[in-house]
């Protein structure tokens, strides 16, 4: 089916009613309640969109394509269920986390049959593309699991420097839209010069977007984003933020960071002193700029595709997810 004329709302709902939809395939779980209440957790849909718009960029939307996005939607989620009982996380976009409201292993259960619910989505697309797809799948599946274990270590090893960070969030973030722009592409009949341009879009908006995230965790709007100002700083992450300001920052401001990374509880003044050592420090400036030159990067590799609806809606999808406050 042709969806030329659709608007982002009404893929939205399309996806919505994909993600509805693959709930009959597991009627008889006594896990499907659970995997209907993540769903229920809402959220962007931003890697289906990606998926959606990168198959409209070179071809066509069709059913397959909606598989597709729905499959890539609940991977995104299956990997959002196990990263909170990683964390130890409570609440996720505003919401009771899967593990604090059933249970941990009822979470753990969850998240492995939603794996397998986005192999049953991606199975229902015809067997022109299905292969190819499946790789496309299966290697952003890898790469995530890869990136999620890379962060753990990041956390944990001390002297890790930003490439090790960039290298963790291409496979942790970057990875999944890659593979989301890549599903779009097959799926929707592009070349594999037009596939491959999709993948340096959707691995470079990735990357972006995770170095945004690491910035909002201080200056974005905490109500909105779902999470504590400074969550990153409470728990300790290395994240961007906390690896510029050990490359910049004078001496002074690093110890301010430090020293409320070494405490067993960061109070809330700790993080305002975080906070202050970073903008004074010129780290935020920093991050911005780099989010402004992988955004360039990701939309660079667009260039390549032919002038399309679904390549205007790629670009302006980059541009508002790089320019939010939450």
């Amino acid at each position: 089916m042709s969806e030329s004329g659709t608007t982002s709302e009404q893929y939205l709902r399309l996806i919505e009613g994909e993600l509805e939809e693959s709930l009959l395939l597991i009627a008889g779980s006594p896990l499907k309640e659970g995997i209907k209440y993540v769903f229920s957790m809402g959220g962007k849909r931003v890697r289906p969109l990606v998926t959606v718009f990168a198959a409209e960029s070179v071809g066509k939307v069709s059913g397959d394509v909606l598989h597709a996005a729905a499959a890539i939607e609940i991977l995104h989620n299956f990997t959002l269920v196990h990263d909170d009982i990683m964390d130890n996380a409570d609440t996720r976009r505003g919401k009771v986390t899967v593990h604090v409201r059933s249970g941990v292993n009822t979470a753990i259960l969850v998240g492995d049959q939603m794996m397998a619910l986005a192999y049953d989505c991606l199975e229902k697309c015809s067997g022109d593309h299905l292969r190819e797809g499946l790789r496309v799948f299966n290697e952003g599946v890898k790469q995530v699991c890869d990136g999620q274990a890379l962060d753990e270590s990041l956390s944990k090893t001390n002297g890790s420097g930003m490439s090790d960070y960039i290298d963790m969030i291409s496979k942790k973030t970057g990875a999944l839209l890659k593979a989301a722009a890549e599903l779009g592409g097959v799926v929707g009949g592009g070349s594999r010069t037009e596939v491959e341009s999709l993948g340096t879009f959707g691995l470079n908006l990735g990357i972006a977007f995770q170095i945004l995230d690491d910035l909002l965790d201080l200056e974005g709007d905490a109500d909105r984003f779902g999470k504590p100002k400074g969550l990153d700083i409470i728990e300790k992450k290395k994240s961007f933020l906390f690896l510029k300001a050990q490359e910049s920052l004078d001496r002074s401001r690093v110890a301010v960071v430090n020293a409320a990374y070494s405490k067993a509880t960061v109070a809330e003044q700790d993080v305002e002193a975080v906070r202050n050592a970073y903008r004074e420090g010129g780290i935020f400036d920093a991050a911005r700029e780099e989010v402004s030159r992988y955004t360039e990067t990701a939309l660079s590799g667009l260039a390549s595709l032919r002038e399309s609806r679904g390549k205007d809606a790629l670009t302006n999808l980059a541009n508002s997810l790089v320019q939010r406050k939450f």
